[in-house]
């Protein structure tokens, strides 16, 4: 009983914290900040370019190694601010409510009972920003989508750039053999990464994991950039 009650305090009884000024739901924000995110409406079936009907010229001239791309948001605002308070700020908060609305966005569209997979970090990257977090995103996802806890089954070896400061091309060699596994992967698994860009991260490591045994891979993201 008193568990029930501080949880609803702390989850609904609080300002919501993108206007700081209406009550937050359960979701983790107010009903109007709910309704004014950029969702991910249109984008193309295949890697979620937003506001392409259909597969995208990229994906008709080289179809990705992975089957398709998940994705709840376009990147536009609050996201880019948003993402930039819990990877530069070092505040993971938010993902614990964007994990909810991600879940209620794709529940009918993940295909169920497979792994949810991070993208890793390099160790020294992620104990400098003290958290992956993907690895939590994956985490609170597993937990709204009542799955088991994810699988961390990829390892990143060679610590690189951040992708961010990087163009298209110097994305693919700036991850050229970043990856390795621990483990055999599953036949069929979803991957999990907070933004996709060009999507140069989840195709290498997508491309690891068809060569080491995986035969079809979904990827689950947070939000997807415009071209």
């Amino acid at each position: 009983m008193y568990d029930s009650i501080l949880n609803n305090w702390l989850e609904i009884d609080q300002p919501c914290p993108l206007c700081d000024i209406t009550p937050r739901t359960a979701l983790g924000i107010c009903e109007p900040c709910t309704g004014d995110l950029p969702y991910q409406q249109l984008g193309c079936t295949v890697c979620a370019l937003p506001g392409v009907k259909g597969v995208c010229q990229a994906c008709q001239r080289a179809k990705p190694s992975f089957s398709c791309i998940h994705a709840g948001f376009t990147y536009r605002f609050p996201l880019p601010q948003l993402l930039h308070r819990i990877k530069s700020g070092g505040d993971p908060e938010p993902l614990h409510w964007l994990a909810k609305l991600l879940a209620r966005q794709l529940r009918n569209r993940l295909p169920p009972e497979l792994p949810l997979i991070p993208v890793p970090m390099h160790p020294i990257d992620q104990l400098i920003r003290g958290f992956n977090q993907s690895e939590l995103l994956a985490r609170h996802l597993a937990r709204a989508l009542h799955r088991p806890a994810p699988i961390h089954l990829i390892e990143k070896r060679v610590r690189t750039p951040h992708q961010a400061q990087l163009n298209r091309a110097q994305r693919k060699l700036n991850l050229h053999q970043s990856f390795s596994l621990n483990a055999t992967p599953p036949e069929r698994l979803i991957l999990v990464d907070d933004v996709v860009t060009t999507g140069t991260t989840v195709s290498r490591i997508s491309d690891m994991l068809l060569r080491c045994g995986a035969r079809e891979i979904y990827v689950c993201t947070l939000c997807r950039t415009p071209d």
